[in-house]
């Protein structure tokens, strides 16, 4: 099913217009999104609101007919008891079954986008908020499914008991509507500064997301210095203290008004017992009569309270939704959908005047980097090294040269084509890579079997067989030191056998053993093979093992020197 977030106003604005607004575009969301309206909750929920009225009303009829038992109305009264436990079992299950069908609608939606976002969006963007959408927010959104079918419940109730308590008694049919307006009037008073506080709640744990990220991230660098973990501790105590007030203060506001609910109907029950048979002498058949209706009554319309700031709970989950679904959808890149057949091939690959403006998403104000204009040309069997000081360009050039980052100006040609984002997926199938900053998954995730038995190979080949070994698709265990981590990642990329193989400082963190083998046989195999190398090292002593040297300095190519490899060792 395909699902479209519209627009709704800020949570903050308490206007009659915007809450309707934010109101009937969640609930329509919800019941679009769940398949409320094709399936059988409706049906259900009518008739296990149908059933209680039917008791309230047996009940009533039972009493009145003075002891008889084996009445209509006392089967009446079985059957609608019957009816009515089973059905709210079969609908409590429906209703957990629409909200897992809407959470897991959620999920895939944002897990398609996210991996498909643009290489700007995944290296600037702060991840808490997406944590928290994909958790909190959105099991907030979804858990409201429950609460639209216990109001709509209680509402059907409320139907058939408000006219048959004026039927009965028309004062206490007068006070019980004047208690669920004293209800409403409560919840519409306490809900919005409720919302304002739940949002700021949701801001707050994006923010402890962060902070999380920062600490397994950084742990390193944490323990290293305790001034640094001292004040990353304060300040993500100060926002797990601000996370937890901002959500007390609503959960209070929320409670209040419930509670409101709540004391309208005590309040109708006092004013049936102590009141009503003073200004109306009313015997105790009409007494028994109210008080039946009044309790039956009660339970939907307490859940009724009590879901309805869960409604408004899901407006602000939808809000933060929104957001987050807006910022994957403007960085959707083509290139990560499209359909084009993989590149098994080249004969040469241009880059043409090719550059790049690298900024920050969250800092718009700050000076983006500036690559090129870069003039390059690579062809099979080559073996590249791209060096130069920090923050020179190499590894903004190798998202160029690996089709990650689109030139801003300038492009990029494939077998003299120029690439545009419908060919680059087919065209990034060409590279096998471990960057400085690779990710190990715990699975080689689709291999092929015969690169699978590749990959057995390369583990032993790397001097990792010792640590790993493969579970099917699985690794053993990735728990490695950073120089059997990279390997580990080498491996996997070896295995696929793709034209090109991208490595980012690989040699920087391997032991002289290792080293000397990267340069010494794995570089030469690799070349031997056709395959074109570009790997970017700051080994001067090994400059002369490649076929060329590519310098840069402040984002500008400023030497592509051909070297002599006869004078490699």
């Amino acid at each position: 099913m395909t699902i479209q977030f519209k627009d709704i106003p800020d949570p903050s604005d308490g206007s009659f217009p915007a809450m309707a607004e934010r109101r009937w575009t969640v609930l329509n969301f919800l019941a679009t999104a769940s398949g409320l309206l094709r399936g059988p909750v409706i049906f259900l929920t009518l008739l296990a609101g149908l059933s209680r009225a039917g008791m309230i009303y047996a009940i009533n009829e039972t009493a009145r007919a003075g002891g008889a038992v084996l009445t209509w109305s006392s089967l009446l009264m079985v059957v609608c008891a019957v009816t009515m436990l089973l059905v709210g079992y079969v609908l409590r299950m429906k209703a957990f079954l629409l909200v897992t069908s809407v959470t897991r609608l959620l999920w895939r939606r944002l897990a398609r986008l996210l991996l498909r976002a643009n290489i700007d969006f995944l290296l600037s963007q702060k991840h808490g908020q997406v944590y928290s959408a994909l958790t909190t927010e959105v099991n907030g959104l979804s858990a409201a499914v429950v609460s639209i079918v216990e109001v709509a419940g209680a509402l059907i109730v409320l139907a058939f008991a408000l006219p048959y308590l004026f039927f009965v008694s028309p004062a206490s049919g007068f006070v019980a509507l004047i208690a669920v307006g004293i209800g409403f009037a409560g919840f519409a008073i306490l809900d919005r500064p409720g919302r304002k506080w739940r949002y700021r709640a949701g801001v707050l744990f994006a923010d402890y997301c962060d902070r999380v990220g920062d600490m397994l991230g950084g742990w390193k660098e944490l323990r290293l210095r305790k001034t640094r973990r001292d004040a990353l501790e304060e300040e993500t105590l100060a926002i797990i203290d601000a996370h937890v007030e901002a959500r007390k203060q609503a959960q209070q506001l929320f409670a209040g008004s419930a509670g409101v609910g709540q004391g309208a109907i005590i309040f109708l029950l006092c004013f049936v017992v102590t009141i009503l048979p003073v200004i109306n002498h009313a015997d105790s058949t009409v007494m028994f009569q109210v008080l039946t209706v009044i309790f039956l009554v009660n339970g939907p319309i307490e859940t009724m309270f009590n879901a309805l700031p869960n409604l408004s709970r899901s407006e602000t989950a939808y809000y933060r939704i929104k957001a987050v679904e807006f910022a994957l959808s403007n960085a959707q890149s083509l290139a990560n959908v499209s359909d084009q057949s993989a590149a098994t091939e080249f004969r040469e690959i241009t880059l043409k005047g090719a550059e790049a403006l690298v900024g920050e998403v969250d800092a718009p104000e700050a000076t983006p980097f500036h690559l090129g204009p870069v003039d390059l040309t690579f062809t099979p069997g080559e073996t590249v090294f791209i060096c130069g000081g920090n923050g020179s360009g190499k590894t903004t050039l190798l998202s160029l040269i690996t089709g990650l980052r689109h030139p801003t100006k300038g492009e990029i040609l494939l077998d003299g084509k120029s690439l545009d984002e419908g060919s680059t997926a087919a065209y990034r199938e060409l590279f096998s890579s471990v960057f400085s900053g690779f990710h190990l998954f715990e699975r080689a995730y689709g291999s092929t079997p015969h690169e699978r038995e590749e990959l057995e190979r390369r583990i032993i080949q790397l001097g990792l067989s010792s640590r790993v070994s493969m579970l099917d698709d699985k690794f053993s265990t990735t728990s490695l030191s950073a120089g059997q981590s990279r390997r580990m990642a080498l491996a996997v990329a070896l295995a696929e056998r793709r034209p090109i193989i991208v490595l980012d400082e690989f040699a920087a963190d391997q032991d002289p053993v290792n080293r000397a083998f990267f340069y010494d046989v794995l570089v030469p195999e690799l070349s031997a093979s056709g395959q074109l190398v570009l790997a970017v090292t700051h080994d001067d002593h090994q400059f002369h093992k490649c076929d060329r040297l590519i310098k840069m300095e402040g984002g500008r190519v400023v030497s592509d020197q051909k070297m002599q490899k006869a004078n490699a060792v």
